[in-house]
């Protein structure tokens, strides 16, 4: 049986759509969609012919519990296709040994401000006693330890307070970011490649503008966020933060959904520029997942 659905989204460059969607299971709030080349957390679902449903931006917040009963959260993060949901698997560090969690919990809930967002609650799993799955750099970072930066927790908990999101890229030890070749592939990107959600961050306005000037337009934005995002991490860090960890460096952006398509937001700059894999092509690698936790 085919369900049907109006769903009705509102991009963070302000656009209202309704975009028809069937789906072979029923929905309900707290399912994650992916549409225009984004994920929507879907907040409500109202009766009719066809059913309709409202989805915002999709983000998630981790909270690790304790055998103990403390909690402790983390940022929010912008969802993706390889975000985590019920059943993920990752590990910490406590101690210099590494601890193995799993996501037994998954609530549609909301912060201060009313926006939506995943709780997921992670618990102790004690996979690491038998066989430790592969360890991530972001869940290290989740750590209270020595080696992380106080600047980078004190980040976090500011995120944390705000109800911000927090996008972090990372260079390899001893490795430069390649600008010229992170020129070249917006250069080189063709319509076909740019989502319809990365459109609209970058000023397009799908419905008013004629297709012909998309592309340039697009590219001119990426461009100049390439140049100020490299402007700034060469100089004061007034957008972008700059951490070393394991002779490496990462670099994170705070901000809100509004942020990301602002031309004028670091935040911004990240988010679009990861979106379309430039800063990949310069030599970061998105630190994925990443679960900086200030308790």
């Amino acid at each position: 049986m085919a369900f049907r659905y109006e769903v009705v989204t509102n991009a963070r460059a302000g656009i209202e759509r309704v975009h028809p969607y069937t789906s072979e299971e029923a929905l309900g709030p707290g399912d994650v969609l992916r549409l225009q080349g984004r994920d929507w957390l879907l907040v409500s679902v109202e009766d009719g012919e066809p059913v309709r449903a409202v989805a915002k931006p999709a983000r998630y917040r981790l909270r690790l519990r304790h055998p103990d009963g403390r909690e402790e959260f983390g940022a929010f993060r912008r969802y993706r296709p390889d975000g985590p949901r019920l059943g993920h698997a990752f590990t910490t560090v406590e101690d210099g040994l590494p601890v193995s969690w799993e996501v037994v919990e998954e609530t549609l809930a909301f912060d201060e401000g009313g926006e939506p967002f995943l709780d997921l609650v992670a618990e102790r799993d004690y996979s690491e006693l038998e066989e430790l799955p592969d360890h991530e750099l972001e869940h290290t970072l989740a750590r209270r330890e020595a080696e992380v930066p106080d600047a980078a927790l004190a980040t976090v908990a500011r995120a944390q307070m705000a109800g911000l999101a927090v996008e972090l890229v990372a260079l390899d030890p001893g490795e430069e970011p390649d600008w010229e070749a992170a020129r070249s592939y917006v250069d080189a990107l063709i319509l076909e490649e740019i989502e319809d959600d990365l459109l609209e961050l970058c000023g397009v306005n799908p419905d008013r503008d004629p297709k012909e000037t998309w592309l340039g337009k697009v590219k001119e934005r990426l461009q100049a966020d390439l140049e100020r995002f490299r402007a700034d991490i060469e100089g004061d860090h007034e957008e972008i933060e700059e951490w070393d960890f394991r002779d490496g460096r990462i670099f994170a952006s705070v901000g809100s959904n509004d942020d990301e398509a602002n031309p004028d937001s670091g935040h911004g700059w990240m988010a679009r520029l990861v979106d379309v894999s430039a800063l990949t092509a310069a030599g970061f690698a998105r630190v994925r997942k990443a679960e900086l936790a200030a308790s």
